[in-house]
């Protein structure tokens, strides 16, 4: 890991890009340059958090286990946000399980230097107590979508999401991940993925995954996907109208 020297003005994560650029510049000296790898654990139920993260690339899902050993994500979080708010609203002991969804690069901050910066007088406290907002709001509506919605449309508004995040129209991923995140059979996405695939939308090859039309695919997707964008819009001031983000 090496120390992040980024400007704020090229800074990808967007919680961080909003801070003054005073505090960001005395916040940039304690975060570093991670690489994170497809599915690597990030956090653990129960445990203490090991590190923060904010997204450059990368993408995160946070984790609900059954407990027949089954996982179903409850949230996606990518460079609009961050992974450990346990440490800002608890004692740092985790309440979620989260892996890395699209391997990709992230921010990285002890647990320590989070919290001082996090404190009611640090740079972070303001944009976080917001954040939170508006994780819960994107956990809300996808508890929703994954009741009621059908497979062909949750898998849109999921690729819409990710394709949000990872910043890129081609990424990797494979049809047994996404069924997990999704709660479904693998069989199940797949069949959703051909009729995405047939209809123009995306083109799938032995787990590169690329978005052919993206306007079309915004069409197949389930309300869900605007709606969670207008949630990050109002509370962030990212989402539609900026660079989409679901």
């Amino acid at each position: 890991m090496s120390t992040s020297t980024v400007d704020v003005r090229q800074e990808r994560n967007r919680l961080l890009a909003a801070l003054p650029l005073a505090d960001y510049a005395a916040l940039t000296p304690y975060i570093t340059d991670v690489t994170l790898g497809h599915r690597q654990v990030l956090a653990t139920r129960g445990q203490p958090l090991q590190a923060i993260y904010f997204p450059r690339g990368a993408v995160l899902s946070i984790l609900v286990l059954m407990e027949d050993g089954q996982a179903v994500e409850g949230a996606t979080i990518g460079q609009e946000g961050m992974l450990g708010l346990a440490a800002f609203l608890g004692d740092g002991t985790s309440i979620e399980d989260a892996v890395c969804q699209v391997a990709g690069q992230s921010g990285c901050i002890d647990v320590p230097r989070f919290q001082a910066a996090s404190e009611p007088s640090g740079p972070l406290h303001g944009v976080l107590h917001r954040y939170a907002l508006a994780l819960m709001g994107q956990m809300s509506r996808t508890a929703g979508c994954n009741r009621v919605h059908p497979i062909e449309e949750r898998l849109a508004r999921w690729l819409l999401m990710t394709h949000d995040r990872v910043g890129a129209d081609t990424f990797f991923i494979t049809h047994e991940f996404v069924a997990a995140m999704l709660g479904v059979r693998r069989p199940s996405v797949t069949i959703a993925a051909g009729i995405l695939q047939r209809a123009g939308l995306i083109d799938y090859r032995r787990g590169n995954l690329r978005i052919l039309d993206r306007a079309r695919l915004e069409e197949a997707a389930c309300e869900d996907y605007r709606l969670t964008s207008e949630i990050y819009g109002s509370l962030l001031g990212v989402g539609e109208g900026a660079a989409p983000l679901g």
